[in-house]
């Protein structure tokens, strides 16, 4: 009896969904594992047999089970730590594809291993016949017989874009990568500098790649030991892919994983294992780098067959104190940029010619006189001198112009100077969200250039959105235009991203002293004392009211008691934070006074004298503006 058309529709759907017999599959396999392709590959030959089998027998199947049965790990493996499944599995289904592409391109079978998962797929690739087909037509003929011509496109249609291979993404912002940080997987825990070094490196040579936007590093690390989920955090970093990895060292020997996902599945696209020596490591940085590249389809400014990772030292003892320097650096302690200091210059004595470890060390300088740690005018010098060392070097270096770009305007006071070092900087590296960060916050803020500085912290932002330091810097620029709502947000939100970063609750204070609510203040104090336990100094607060009471003297007192008990400490840096607590008890000849001294001693923190609201009380004296014309910050 013959079918209805619809009756027929179905039947043929039916038969490109047919699943082959076990029986079938097994052959099929078998002339698979056969093939020229897989013999010899004999880890991708036992994965893909033991996952047939599993599969046939109706098991579920665990990235444990396949770890320990397959390829031989430990009952106690961890996938989190050992990503040897992820990466097999991404390498058979390239083999698969090949093979399909090839020598099995008129199988009637066909075993898929799709991502996400490792339990295959099976499928019979035949169409049975409904009836049997007229003499001397052609099979799309008898398609056509069978199905109408709209349901035959829809099926052909349907049927090639599931089998056509999927792209990585072609989503908005597609080319844009987070790097998080390489697990350290080494037996020794302080090698945990070399895995934090070689994700540095690896966002700094992905961040010179045209087109592609690379999330910096602060935000990235963020995430560091916290296993989050790829689609969490392309989400908080505004990415489509996410490159992880681990890092195993044993003497000589280096392991390196990597492997990118995409945000939008968390499929991995790309993973490879890399077993080299230690010296090879500059190398291994360059192919990984290169896989990203092409993998994101972007293409490389300039030569393209240039070295997108290349070795500023031959010394391998050299670059280890480096990465540790480094390390030391990224944690903003006092004490740590003083190991770092140490570091750089073990990294120097033993090769004078390293570039970035003399920038490495002008910027420890450059953090402890910013934030009162070392006198300014014996600290800054000493930053000066080695971010010239390192331009001497190498000129094309990006850090080593923020470097002294920060030296010209917050010690020199030389505006244009520092203007060309950040601009070169930004030439040389117009991704860079610290040298965006540099030039706003410390030579477009301090010129009252307002607009112009919050553009260019929203563009370090861009790519670096979850940095405390950037978040603040967002945040002191919004208080300098005096809009203090926004300025707030800022501030509360850096604290959100790290608890403890002192500086974000400092300006929070500050501007809530500025819009003159000090109960507001008091609760800042009371959390800085809840997260900083050795926090016990208000004084500013209680000068201030006690002359709001009228108690001048008392006033006075606690004031000269703070200052009294820093010069005991021996602590320098302290002129500008006299000058503003005098400013804020109405006492301005004593302002003016500390002031001076501190255009003596070349604070750092008077480059700010033009814009910060804790001196707004002050711009009326006349000494003021010319206070400003000696930092030339004069209109």
């Amino acid at each position: 009896m013959p079918t209805s058309a619809g009756e027929q529709d179905r039947t043929v759907a039916a038969s490109l969904n047919a699943k082959p017999s076990p029986e079938s599959v097994r052959a099929h396999l078998d002339k698979i594992l056969s093939s020229n392709l897989f013999t010899g590959a004999e880890r991708q030959s036992r994965f893909l047999r033991f996952i047939v089998e599993e599969a046939l027998a109706g098991h579920q199947l665990k990235e444990t089970l396949v770890g320990v049965e397959v390829f031989g790990r430990k009952p106690a493996y961890d996938p989190r730590l050992d990503g040897v499944v992820r990466v097999e599995a991404v390498k058979l289904r390239s083999r698969l594809k090949e093979y399909y592409e090839s020598e099995g391109s008129e199988d009637s079978v066909r075993i898929d291993l799709p991502k996400g998962g490792y339990l295959p797929c099976f499928e019979a690739l035949h169409v049975p016949e409904i009836e049997p087909p007229a003499p001397k037509r052609s099979r799309f003929a008898d398609w056509r017989l069978i199905v109408p011509p709209v349901a035959l496109a829809v099926l052909i249609c349907g049927y090639l874009l599931a089998r056509r291979p999927r792209p990585l993404s072609t989503a908005p912002g597609s080319s844009s990568i987070a790097v998080l940080p390489f697990v350290n997987l080494s037996s020794e825990k302080e090698n945990e500098y070399f895995s934090d070094g070689l994700t540095d490196d690896l966002i700094d040579a992905l961040t010179k790649v045209q087109g592609l936007r690379v999330v910096a590093r602060g935000s990235a690390f963020q995430f560091k030991g916290k296993n989050p989920d790829i689609r969490a955090v392309g989400h908080q970093l505004n990415v489509a892919n996410v490159l992880e990895g681990s890092v195993q060292r044993s003497g000589d020997r280096l392991r390196i994983t990597a492997q990118l996902s995409t945000v939008a599945d968390g499929y991995h696209v790309w993973s490879e294992t890399y077993d080299r020596r230690v010296a090879d490591v500059f190398a291994v940085q360059d192919e990984i780098s290169r896989a990203i590249v092409q993998a994101l389809e972007v293409h490389v400014a300039g030569d393209p067959r240039r070295r997108l990772v290349r070795s500023s030292t031959a010394d391998l003892d050299a670059y280890n104190l480096y990465l540790q320097g480094r390390f030391h650096l990224n944690k903003w302690r006092p004490e740590a940029a003083r190991k770092g200091i140490e570091y750089f210059q073990q990294a120097i004595a033993k090769d004078q010619r390293y570039a970035p470890a003399y920038a490495g060390m002008a910027d420890c300088y450059t953090w402890l006189a910013v934030f009162g740690w070392t006198a300014a005018n014996e600290a800054m010098p000493q930053a000066r001198d080695a971010a010239h060392h390192a331009l001497q070097l190498d000129d094309t270096l990006a850090a080593a112009h923020v470097s002294l770009g920060y030296v010209k305007a917050l010690y020199d006071w030389d505006w244009p100077g520092a203007q060309r070092e950040f601009q070169r900087a930004l030439d040389l590296s117009p991704g860079d969200a610290d040298a965006h960060f540099a030039y706003s916050i410390t030579y477009l803020a301090p010129l009252g250039r307002l607009d112009e500085a919050m553009a260019d912290i929203q563009r370090a932002l861009l790519v670096d959105p979850l940095s405390p330091y950037k978040v603040t810097a967002a945040g002191m620029v919004y208080a300098y235009r005096r809009e203090y709502d926004s300025a707030i947000q800022q501030f509360k939100k850096a604290i959100e991203l790290e608890p403890s970063f002192y500086h974000a609750y400092e300006e929070l204070h500050g501007v809530e002293v500025a819009r003159g609510r000090p109960e507001a203040a008091q609760g800042v104090i009371q959390s800085m004392r809840a997260v900083f336990p050795e926090f016990d100094d208000d004084t500013a607060d209680r000068a201030r009211l006690a002359a709001q009471q009228g108690h001048s003297a008392e006033a006075h007192a606690l004031v000269q008691g703070w200052i009294d008990r820093c010069a005991h400490s021996r602590r320098p840096g302290k002129s500008c934070y006299a000058a503003q607590m005098y400013a804020g008890i109405g006492d301005k000849d004593r302002a003016f006074q500390w002031l001076e001294k501190a255009r003596e001693e070349r604070s750092p923190l008077l480059a700010y004298s033009k814009v910060m609201p804790a001196y707004d009380n002050l711009r009326s004296d006349p000494r003021f503006n010319a206070l400003l014309q000696r930092l030339s910050l004069g209109n």
